[in-house]
Order: C-alpha cells, then sequence, then structure tokens
C-alpha cells in the first residue's frame, strides 16, 4: 500500500519561520561579538594612545645629549592578562629603548600624531598605538638626515582583556535571546493556531454539507486572506451549477427529441402491420423510414457536440490550411440538399489561397453545419462568401429565411432552441456545434440581418472571422 505524504499548511508556515531564524540566530552572535569588540576596543585604545602620549611627554621632557640608553623613563608594566610592549626607535629601526622586534607601522603620518594599527608579535596578536617624534622640527621623517631628533614611540598590548570584554558583552545579549525566543515561539505557534482555526471552521463547514447542495459559501466571517478562496470557490460552484442545469435541459431536451420520432416509427410500423392496402404500408414506410433518418441524423449530431465539447477542454492541433478550398468542398457537398428543395444556392469565393491556422477537418464541420442550417431555413436562395479584409478572412453565410429577432440570437446556439414547434427537418444542433467549434478557433459567430435583400424581404447573415496566417 502506498501511502501519500501530505503537506500541513501549518506546518510549512512554522518550518518557513524557524529557518530564518536558524540561519540569522549565529548570524546575530557574530554580530554581537563583532559588536563587542568595537565597544571593548574603545577604552583600551585610549589607553594605549595616553601611554604613547606619556612616554613622548617624557622624552620631551627628559632629552639630553647623554645616551638614550641611561634614560630613566616611567614605561608602562604588564598585568595580569595581558602583555604589554614598548619602544622608542630612531628612524633606522634601530631600538634605543624598549622591546625588540616590534613591527613598524606602514605608510606616512605626521609628528606627534598618535596612530593604531594591528600586529602580531611572539606568536600573538597585538594592539600597538604609535608617534613620531621630530626633535629638531622637521617637516619629514624621510630625509637624509637621519640623526637621533627623529624617532618611533611605539606601545603594544595583547588582547586577552579586549576578547574577555567582548565575550561579556555577547553573553550579555545572548541570555535574552535564549530566554524569549522559545517564548516567541510559543506566542507564534499559539497565534497560528488562532489563525488556522478559521480555515478549519471553514473546512467544517463545506465537510457538513449535503452533497447536492451547491449553494455559495458566506464570505462574512472568512478573513481577509481567504476571501480570494471563498469568492473562487463560489465562482466554482455557480459554474458547476449552470453546467448542471444545462445538462439536465440537454437531457431533458434530447430524451424528447428521440422520443418523437420513435413513437412516429412505432406507429407507422403498427399501422403498416395492421393495414392490408399496398399504397398505405408504402406510405407508411417512407415515413418510418424518414423518422428513421431523421432520428439517425439527430443521434450524429449528438455524438458531433460530444466530440467538440471534449475538444473544447484541450489544446486543438492547428495547421495552417485552405479556408477558400474548405468552403468550396462543403458548398459543393451540400448543393444536392439544397437542389433537393428547389433552393439557388451560390459561392463567392476568392481564386487565390486564403491561408488560416485552423483544424481542416473540425473547420469543414462548422462550415457544414451553417450551410444546412441556412438550407432548412431559407426560402429561396442562399449565398456562402469568403472576403478577405486586411489581415481578416471574413466568411458569410446569407440566406432570405424568417431572420432571427435580435433578443434570440444568443439563444440559437444552445442545443435543441430550434427544435420545438420548428417546422423544420432541423435537430436544433447544428448551431450549437458550430459556435462550439469557432471557439476552438479563437473566434465567434456573429449574427446580423441580411441587408442585400428587398425592403420587404427578411433573412440572416452568419459571420465568422479568422486571422489570417503569415507563411
Amino acid at each position: 500500500m502506498k501511502f501519500i505524504h501530505r503537506k500541513s499548511l501549518f506546518g510549512q508556515i512554522i518550518l518557513w519561520m524557524l529557518i530564518p531564524l536558524a540561519v540569522l540566530w549565529p548570524l546575530s552572535f557574530l554580530v554581537s561579538y563583532k559588536l563587542g569588540r568595537n565597544i571593548a576596543d574603545v577604552p583600551f585604545d585610549q589607553s594605549l594612545k595616553n601611554s604613547v602620549v606619556n612616554l613622548r611627554q617624557q622624552l620631551q621632557s627628559s632629552y639630553s645629549e647623554r645616551a638614550l640608553s641611561a634614560w630613566g623613563l616611567n614605561v608602562p608594566s604588564s598585568d595580569k592578562q595581558d602583555q604589554v610592549y614598548y619602544q622608542i626607535a630612531n628612524i633606522d629601526s634601530e631600538t634605543i629603548l624598549g622591546s625588540v622586534a616590534m613591527p613598524k607601522p606602514a605608510g606616512d603620518m605626521a609628528f606627534n600624531e598618535v596612530g593604531l594599527y594591528d600586529a602580531q608579535m611572539y606568536g600573538e596578536p597585538v594592539r600597538i598605538a604609535y608617534t613620531w617624534v621630530d626633535r629638531s622640527n622637521q617637516s619629514s621623517i624621510y630625509s637624509s638626515d637621519k640623526s637621533n631628533n627623529r624617532l618611533l614611540i611605539q606601545v603594544a598590548e595583547t588582547l586577552h582583556k579586549r576578547e574577555g570584554l567582548a565575550r561579556k558583552i555577547l553573553q550579555g545579549v545572548t541570555l535574552p535571546q535564549l530566554i524569549f525566543l522559545p517564548i516567541s515561539m510559543l506566542l507564534i505557534w499559539f497565534g497560528l493556531s488562532r489563525g488556522i482555526g478559521r480555515l478549519k471552521r471553514l473546512r467544517a463547514e463545506m465537510a457538513k454539507r449535503d452533497s447536492q447542495d451547491l449553494s455559495d459559501l458566506s464570505a462574512t466571517d472568512a478573513p481577509e486572506e481567504l476571501q480570494p478562496l471563498v469568492h473562487g470557490f463560489n465562482d466554482v460552484l455557480s459554474r458547476l451549477r449552470r453546467h448542471i442545469a444545462l445538462q439536465k435541459r440537454f437531457l431533458t431536451d434530447t430524451a424528447h427529441q428521440i422520443k418523437t420520432p420513435l413513437a412516429g416509427l412505432q406507429t407507422h410500423a403498427e399501422f403498416a402491420l395492421q393495414t392490408s392496402n399496398i399504397d398505405e404500408q408504402r406510405n407508411s414506410l417512407k415515413q418510418i423510414a424518414a423518422s428513421s433518418e431523421r432520428t439517425a441524423r439527430l443521434v450524429n449530431q449528438l455524438i458531433a457536440l460530444s466530440h467538440t465539447e471534449h475538444l473544447l477542454e484541450e489544446q486543438l492541433d492547428l495547421s495552417t490550411v485552405d479556408l477558400a478550398v474548405i468552403v468550396r468542398q462543403q458548398t459543393i457537398f451540400a448543393a444536392d440538399r439544397a437542389l433537393a428543395k428547389g433552393l439557388n444556392i451560390a459561392l463567392e469565393v476568392p481564386e487565390t489561397a486564403v491561408w488560416i491556422q485552423a483544424h481542416a477537418v473540425m473547420l469543414g464541420e462548422l462550415i457544414k453545419n451553417l450551410i444546412d442550417n441556412a438550407i432548412f431555413y431559407t426560402h429561396t436562395s442562399l449565398t456562402v462568401r469568403v472576403v478577405v479584409f486586411e489581415r481578416t478572412a471574413h466568411v458569410s453565410v446569407l440566406d432570405d429565411g424568417p431572420g432571427i429577432p435580435m433578443d434570440e440570437r444568443e439563444e440559437v446556439f444552445e442545443p435543441f432552441h430550434s427544435i420545438l414547434g420548428a417546422q423544420n427537418n432541423g435537430s436544433g444542433l447544428g448551431l450549437a456545434i458550430a459556435a462550439q467549434i469557432a471557439k476552438m478557433h479563437h473566434t465567434q459567430i456573429d449574427i446580423t440581418d441580411n441587408t442585400e435583400l428587398a425592403p420587404d424581404e427578411m433573412g440572416t447573415v452568419f459571420h465568422v472571422p479568422f486571422d489570417l496566417s503569415t507563411l
């Protein structure tokens, strides 16, 4: 048995909140430590600068021609945590007093200004404050005169106290986070549970509904975020109600239309069996044949309508076809039916090809149904026409029938609309099929009055536009 893992919306929200926290929390430690180091550096750097200034003042007050190594200067001392080094050197980096092997600062700096830099001494990182002293008031420490009047004073200190203070600052920041983070997660969990409760109540309302209940959901109590979902669901219910109503009507009309010719078949068959008159039997057989033909045509069109509705849900495979050829073929096929009714049929198509993107078989079915509809309703003649204007090909079928009132021009595309009370052999499905096929080709059928007839005559024009194909 295969188990399907279903994702929880609540779990997904919690997860996507925890992932950023899991990433940002370690980063906050790093940032807090860096900030702590910066805070800790301020007083210790100032202490180093003060030590350099103190040495400079002692040097300036005690300077004489005696050897500098004999000076009795007060120098910084080491404490329990950090080691402190100092150095007084000349411009050639020769140590006069203090520690040896101290690095030299990079770059130039004016005399008597105190600078800071980081370095390594005896395998440990140190922070060094320094200043240049010019006893002869020369403007540059790099002149050719290398007397002892140009001196470098440096004081270095290891970083143990700084790092200890930074750790204490980090601990002070981290401890509240450790306390409040679980509390925050509990509050988030509680808030989400309360918010998801609305969704659960909506789900419970839908679960309690009867299978026949297709009424809209109430959007009054739904949260703002769920309003689009409720409205979308109600829209689906509305379309479903319309679809079910159309199906019921379709089934009712189909049953009625199939029942009528079958009843006629039964009546004529029973009459033919009861009578011994050859002429009456022959007439009954003719009626049976006509009813059978109508029934067969009705069944075929029902199958065609079902097929077009199925194709409408899928992407129709279109190709480049010659509209003029298809219209010409369908008009020739319909000529016998028109002539059998004593009608005149005219064809007006360009002599050159009219290329469009279409499904050849379904396009032929569309043209056929439009012509058949005109044959059923026209009085004397009909015209099938193709006209190319700018980048559009226009197919028109003109008749001189009874016309269609303006308020019924949308209803004629519904199945069986023209059957009830109509005195013709039409099934009422042809225009419904044609409308579905037009929709597949991203176009529609327009209905207008036939203005090419005499003022006292009526008629209808069925018009379908198609975009020309660019070869």
